[in-house]
C-alpha cells in the first residue's frame, strides 16, 4: 500500500475524479499489504502519471529500478503496446515473486520481466536491451546518483529518466538530516540532474516528488 493517504478535500477530490485505482490495481495493493510487503508504494497519482507519460511518448521499453509489489510496473505495463516490454529489476526475492504473479494475473507475464539482485550488479546486463525509451528509478536512495548514469548510459535522445522520491520527506533540505545517507544521495542526484547538460530537468510536485528529465 502507498504511504501517500493523508490528503486534503482537493487532493482527495483529485484523486477519486482523475486518479483512483480500479478493482485490479485495488486488489494488487490488497495483496501486498496481505503479503507483508512495506507500505511504501507510490500513489495513484504518481501511477497515472507514468500511465500518461509512457502513452504520450509512445515508449516501447521501460526499466525499472525497484519493483517494491508492481504496483508502479502495472501503471506503466497497461500503458505499453502489446509488443513492449517492461524490465523490472528488485533486489529482495520475495517481492520480485509477489510482483511476478501479480503481473501475471493482470496479463501483463508476456511483457513484462523481473531480474532478481543489487540492481548495480543487474544493470550491467542489461546492455543488450537498450536504450530504453522510459526509465523510472524507486529504490534505495543512497544510489541514486549512480542509477543516474546507468540510465543516460542506457538512454538514447527523448529518453524520460524519473526519480521518485526527491522531497525525501522534507529531509532534502532539512538541515538537520544531511548526514543521513539516503538523503546525501538524494541530494546529489538531484543536484546531478539538474546540472547535467545532457538532460532537460524539472520535478514534478506530487507529495514527495518526482525528478523528471529527458535526455538532449
Amino acid at each position: 500500500m502507498s504511504q501517500l493517504s493523508n490528503l486534503s478535500p482537493y487532493e482527495q477530490f483529485l484523486r477519486d475524479t482523475f486518479h483512483a485505482d480500479d478493482p485490479a490495481l485495488e486488489q494488487l495493493q490488497v495483496q501486498a499489504e496481505k503479503a507483508g510487503l512495506p507500505a511504501i508504494s507510490i500513489g495513484p497519482e504518481q501511477g497515472k502519471f507514468l500511465q500518461v507519460l509512457i502513452q504520450l511518448t509512445g515508449a516501447r521499453k521501460v526499466l525499472e529500478i525497484g519493483c517494491l509489489g508492481g504496483y508502479s510496473g502495472a501503471w506503466m505495463a497497461r500503458a505499453l503496446p502489446a509488443d513492449g516490454k517492461l524490465i523490472g529489476l528488485e533486489l529482495d526475492e520475495k517481492h520480485a515473486a509477489f510482483t511476478r504473479g501479480q503481473w501475471a494475473s493482470l496479463g501483463f507475464d508476456g511483457k513484462t520481466e523481473v531480474r532478481v539482485g543489487p540492481a548495480l550488479e543487474t544493470l550491467p546486463g542489461l546492455a543488450d536491451e537498450a536504450p530504453f525509451d522510459l526509465i523510472f528509478i524507486d529504490a534505495d536512495k543512497n544510489n541514486y546518483p549512480a542509477y543516474l548514469e546507468w540510465a543516460l548510459r542506457y538512454s538514447r535522445p527523448g529518453t524520460v529518466i524519473l526519480g521518485d522520491n526527491v522531497s525525501m520527506g522534507g529531509g532534502l533540505v532539512d538541515p538537520d538530516r544531511q548526514q543521513n545517507g539516503g538523503i546525501r544521495g538524494m541530494r546529489n542526484f538531484a543536484e546531478q540532474m539538474g546540472r547535467d547538460e545532457r538532460l532537460v530537468s524539472t520535478v514534478i510536485p506530487y507529495p514527495d516528488g518526482i525528478a523528471m528529465a529527458v535526455v538532449k
